[in-house]
């Protein structure tokens, strides 16, 4: 094997050719965090492998890995592997100890694979190794095989006696390196220099001789294999067909996502339907439209839904059989409205507060009581924190309300047909039943922000509801061990604790998380990965709005961030200071005071004795704390965030430059020396705790 690194760099393609693959499976992988993309990474970086970009595509049939400018051959890597010190690896001459020879005739090593290196200030034997590097198109196999059997998803199957798993029976596989064709295998198949593509239910073989002839391939039978490409052109043809009925798409994020993974080469279509249809709610219309036949509504001016749908077909049909589509689509259609038309009037006889006795046959969660229960739950918290969810008497009132018949719809036999319609059907009913428009809107918003795309409840009772419910999934279910892992998510925790965190800072409630966690009580294991939890949420919410992660980093790192509020104000006011000219000041002194103390394990005593102090400094340090002391501490509790810093530096910085240049902290009397920590310890905790850790924070950077 050569010991160089790279000399050159070619692209590499690896293709997966399947079945068709479940559409929701993929729009979860591919629509949120694209976990396949990382793992690719992953493996190619464990591999010593450089690479300038690495992208992870899918349709419902293939799943195509394409890395630009991969290295030809892996980097060097040199470890070294500690063995003894020298004094007891050599004698005196230098000659091998005996203890040293029985170590290298055990590993089968020379005194040509040992070095010589200070480690903590001594002398240290260690076997320097260099690794063999392997060419790129030597690996790949083995990668590619690694990749696939990585992939993780609700459900694999087995298709043949291989033992490989898969959501689909793969049925073809391709991979380049530049334009070198690689011979790799997965399971009993082997990778050929061809691809499939379907045209009128008809799986056809193209050959492939290089990477070019693929994209060129794909472009010329209309496969757009970049999901985010593919879903701007099916928006773009769904927005030009509306625009010719004289309308404008209805949105429906979770449609789009889904339709973008039943299609490989999208052509859309319209078609009218009957107008004596619109009499239904239009969420009703809309997903009866969408979930049965995966077909757009569209609508007015004014939102009112039109009688015509628009579909997505998958390739290019002719004029003829784009009509027969349409008719069969349209007859389907009428049929499934005739249903939802029956379910609407069925449900309006029963009263939600009469449904609501029956939820004590639901389930919530296994083991976590009924629906009923859960309900009840809500209904309870709704009182108990009223207050801290920013409402007013009446908005209360409407909370307590909605609470209690917040669950009443599933019930109903419209959500038992389209269960993503629970809290929208609930808000029609309670009109229908004369409830409180206020009540009927928070029953309706209880669910909201469902995707990333979601408005947040627009009413203060809606937005206390969704929060109450979502931090009750979140939270029984952590104390069930239902917590998420680092793939899978079942139950949404992550999306709704990310929806709590965005309507607590959004809407300015004052509630804290040890407040909702009190009216819980969880175990200390769950409350701390409970908060652990809020945490990541809270900062990636953070980062998403744009703040700088070491200033995010630094309010998180003390303080009581499950006031989410308060540590949202925080952020804020340090990114506005950050780069003001005393900021540097006050960064330095959490920086000295925090690094000193971090390390230190004693028992400090928890009050100052001036009577110990045995320099001036210590003196002009400890009147300094008294003199800010109460300034600074009454900046923090008014939120005064950027006095509170600009004291903090103005107070301490010059004092404690002094002080560490001329102060030997660790004196060798004890109790100067802890008298001397506790006096720092002071200093750091007049600001640190309750504002930042601004040690965290890159100088001059953020």
């Amino acid at each position: 094997m050569k010991k160089n690194g790279p000399s050159s760099f070619e692209d590499i393609l690896f293709e997966i050719g399947t079945e068709e693959l479940p559409a929701t499976n993929l729009a979860d992988i591919f629509e949120h965090e694209n976990f396949f993309e990382a793992k690719l990474k992953n493996i190619f970086e464990e591999h010593r492998l450089l690479f300038g970009e690495a992208r992870v595509w899918a349709t419902p049939r293939r799943i195509v890995c394409f890395l630009k400018k991969a290295a030809s051959a892996q980097m060097p890597r040199e470890t070294m592997t500690k063995l003894l010190s020298r004094e007891d690896a050599y004698a005196a001459d230098g000659s091998p100890s005996e203890k040293l020879g029985v170590i290298l005739k055990h590993r089968n090593l020379t005194a040509k694979d040992l070095v010589v290196s200070p480690l903590n200030g001594k002398d240290t034997v260690f076997v320097k190794k260099i690794e063999p590097v392997q060419k790129t198109a030597a690996l790949l196999p083995g990668i590619f095989e690694a990749f696939v059997q990585s992939l993780s998803f609700p459900k694999n199957m087995r298709w043949d006696d291989s033992g490989i798993t898969f959501p689909r029976p793969i049925r073809s596989l391709l991979c380049f390196y530049g334009n070198k064709s690689i011979p790799l295998a997965i399971g009993n198949l082997r990778a050929k220099n061809e691809t499939f593509i379907f045209s009128k239910s008809r799986r056809l073989r193209f050959a492939v001789k290089d990477i070019g002839a693929y994209f060129q391939t794909l472009k010329k039978n209309g496969v757009i294999p970049d999901p985010s490409e593919r879903k701007k052109t099916i928006r773009e043809e769904l927005e030009k067909l509306a625009r010719v009925s004289g309308a404008k798409l209805y949105e429906d994020a979770f449609l789009l996502s889904e339709v973008n993974f039943l299609v490989e080469n999208p052509h859309a279509l319209s078609a009218p339907f009957g107008e004596e249809f619109l009499k239904l709610p239009l969420e009703v219309l809309a997903v009866s439209m969408a979930r049965k036949q995966r077909i757009f509504s569209v609508v007015d001016g004014r939102g009112r839904l039109l009688p015509r749908f628009l579909a997505v077909l998958d390739g290019q049909a002719k004029e003829k059989q784009k009509k027969a589509i349409s008719k069969n689509m349209e007859n389907i259609l009428h049929a499934k409205l005739q249903d939802s038309l029956f379910f609407y009037h069925e449900d309006t006889k029963t009263p939600l507060e009469k449904k609501r006795a029956e939820l004590q046959n639901l389930v919530f969660l296994k083991n976590a009581g009924s629906m009923l229960e859960k309900s009840d739950r809500l209904a309870r918290l709704a009182k108990a924190l009223a207050g801290e969810l920013g409402l007013g008497a009446a908005d209360q009132k409407s909370l307590e309300r909605a609470a209690h018949l917040a669950k009443a719809d599933l019930l109903s036999l419209m959500v038992g047909e389209f269960p993503e319609l629970q809290g929208v059907m609930g808000k029609y009913y309670a009109r229908e039943n004369g409830e409180d428009e206020a009540v009927a809107a928070a029953i309706g918003e209880q669910y909201l922000p469902r995707t990333v795309s979601d408005p947040l409840p627009a009413t203060p009772a809606g937005s206390a509801l969704s929060v109450l419910d979502k931090a009750d999934l979140v939270v029984t279910a952590f104390g069930l061990g239902l917590e998420p892992t680092s793939s899978l998510d079942p139950y949404g925790l992550r999306r709704s604790a990310a929806a709590i965190v965005k309507i607590v800072l959004e809407r300015k409630m004052p509630l804290s998380l040890d407040r909702l966690f009190q009216e819980y009580r969880p175990a200390p294991a769950p409350r701390q990965k409970l908060e652990a939890f809020f945490r990541d949420r809270l900062k990636a919410v953070l980062l998403e709005a744009g703040y700088k992660e070491d200033v995010v980093e630094a309010v998180l790192a003390c303080g009581d961030f499950g006031a989410l509020q308060a540590a949202h104000r925080r952020v804020e006011a340090l990114s506005a200071i950050v780069r003001e000219p005393f900021f540097a000041g006050a960064r330095k002194v959490a920086e000295r005071t925090v690094n000193i103390l971090k390390g230190n394990k004693e028992k400090l005593p928890d009050r100052i004795d001036p009577s110990l102090f045995a320099e001036e400094l210590e003196r002009r340090v400890f009147e300094r704390y008294e003199q800010f002391q109460k300034p600074i501490t009454d900046a923090v509790r008014t939120g005064d965030f950027r006095l509170a810093t600009s004291l903090y530096g103005e107070g301490f910085f010059a004092i404690l430059d002094q002080f560490f240049d001329k102060v030997f902290v660790n004196a060798e009397d004890l109790n100067v020396r802890r008298n001397r920590l506790a006096l720092l310890r002071a200093v750091r905790d007049l600001y640190v705790p309750h504002v930042a850790d601004l040690s965290r924070i890159q100088a001059g950077v953020s």
